[in-house]
């Protein structure tokens, strides 16, 4: 209907509808603290006429609510520059990919004293492991979401998902010392969700790093935990956005086959990938998703690309189906989507075993500062424990470890074979990593 009222205006058009509804469930100190239901809905125009782009959302989504977003749309063409590279992508030959699954009833069908009771029960859990004197917030949260892209140029497509995850925070103490830990666990539906263990996980995680000091300064084979592992490659693939690359925003521009990793790494951007949170048939703008692979055994293979940034880059350059999209009050950008690293072997108390001597990182502070995305610098502090003979020792905090993006990744001198879907930091599947010459600022 809404394409449909466009054939008025000269120019072509694409329309991205979106429907959701989240619910985020806080509790504190047993009592529930805060319950938020939203319902997102609203309608995005892109406007492309001769090289120039003209966009406009709305909330309104009645009849004349779509007549006047589209009209505004038109409008604003007259005030955006001439950029011969701007256009919408064409339909696609052929069926979308089918991926089932993505959607799940238990979202809407569960009660929400029953989402309420998953977040208590995570936040009990917690509470029954010795040393935990508090937990700062147990979180339940969920979405479903529903999309539509329709354009001029033919593209039709539709999708809908549906996501949750419970969290907790906890603080353990012991004669004035405190120490933080974080679980979680996610699925599609309620149903998957496992609050004990999230729970336990952030219990354990604060109670054996009680009686941390600092380590010795000097450099170490470091073991990244999953979850620091993930924080990392989130950062890493901001630099491999040709969007990024086109700026001079990336320390990887002009490397395309080059060696820019040890052998051992392997990392794809697997849009199709069925437990990936970022799972989709299709992008922001409607091109299919897809598996991308960003470095092979070491090499640099490709960058990540939406229409825009492929037309730009050369003619025969193709979107990898990683247009971005907050929202409908956004534009599209370039985005990762599930970001997988290749696992190794064994698991993590083999990987420890192998090392034999180094630092086990299990948190960071100052991920958004101490991350340099455009000139990949990294200086972070960090808390963990000292791997001594080949076992875990004593814990370790206030210390800070100092790299770079690429002298991380050709650093990597082993991999665990324990990968985990990471839903903290987009979402990534990733094992624990070795990595040997890190500097640790420590005593």
């Amino acid at each position: 209907m809404a394409l449909a009222r466009t054939r008025r205006l000269d120019a072509d058009f694409e329309l991205y509808v979106q429907f959701g509804r989240t619910v985020a469930i806080k509790i504190f100190a047993r009592e529930v603290e805060s319950i938020t239901v939203s319902e997102p809905r609203g309608l995005g125009v892109r406007a492309v006429r001769g090289g120039r782009l003209g966009y406009a959302f709305t909330a309104d989504l009645s009849l004349s609510g779509v007549d006047r977003v589209l009209a505004e749309a038109a409008a604003n063409l007259w005030a955006s520059d001439v950029d011969p590279f701007v256009h919408l992508p064409s339909a696609y030959v052929g069926p979308l990919p089918a991926i089932p699954g993505l959607w799940r009833p238990g979202v809407s069908t569960t009660r929400l004293e029953d989402k309420v009771r998953l977040a208590l029960k995570a936040e009990e859990n917690a509470l029954e492991v010795s040393d935990i004197e508090t937990v700062e917030e147990s979180v339940y949260s969920d979405e479903e979401a529903r999309v539509a892209i329709a354009s001029t140029l033919g593209v039709e497509a539709e999708s809908e998902q549906s996501f949750c995850f419970v969290y907790v925070l906890a603080h353990a103490g012991r004669d004035g010392d405190r120490q933080s830990g974080l679980g979680f666990s996610a699925g599609r539906e309620p149903q998957e969700l496992d609050p004990e263990r999230a729970g336990r996980e952030a219990a354990e995680r604060a109670r054996v790093l009680l009686g941390a000091s600092p380590c010795a300064t000097g450099s170490y084979v470091v073991v990244f935990d999953r979850e620091v592992a993930a924080a990392l490659l989130s950062s890493i693939v901001q630099a491999l956005s040709a969007d990024a690359v086109q700026k001079g925003r990336s320390a990887f521009a002009g490397r395309l086959g080059e060696v820019v990793a040890s052998p051992l790494v392997s990392l794809s951007d697997d849009g199709l990938a069925p437990e990936g949170m970022a799972t989709n048939a299709f992008d922001g703008e409607g091109v299919p998703q897809q598996t991308t692979v960003l470095i092979d055994g070491g090499v640099l293979r490709a960058y990540l690309h939406n229409s825009y940034t492929a037309g730009k880059a050369t003619a025969e350059a193709l979107s990898t189906g990683n247009s971005s999209r907050s929202s409908y009050r956004s534009l599209p950008g370039v985005g990762a989507s599930n970001l997988v690293l290749q696992p190794g072997q064994g698991g993590l108390d083999e990987l420890f075993a192998r090392v034999g001597e180094g630092l086990y990182v299990e948190s960071v502070a100052g991920l958004h500062s101490g991350v340099n995305a455009i000139s990949g610098e990294i200086s972070l502090g960090v808390n963990g424990r000292l791997i001594e003979r080949g076992t875990l020792g004593r814990p370790v905090r206030e210390v800070t470890i100092a790299s770079d993006f690429v002298s991380l990744l050709r650093s990597v001198i082993d991999v665990a074979g324990d990968a985990r879907w990471i839903p903290l930091h987009g979402s990534v599947c990733t094992p624990s990593v070795a990595v040997q010459g890190i500097a640790v600022s420590g005593t």
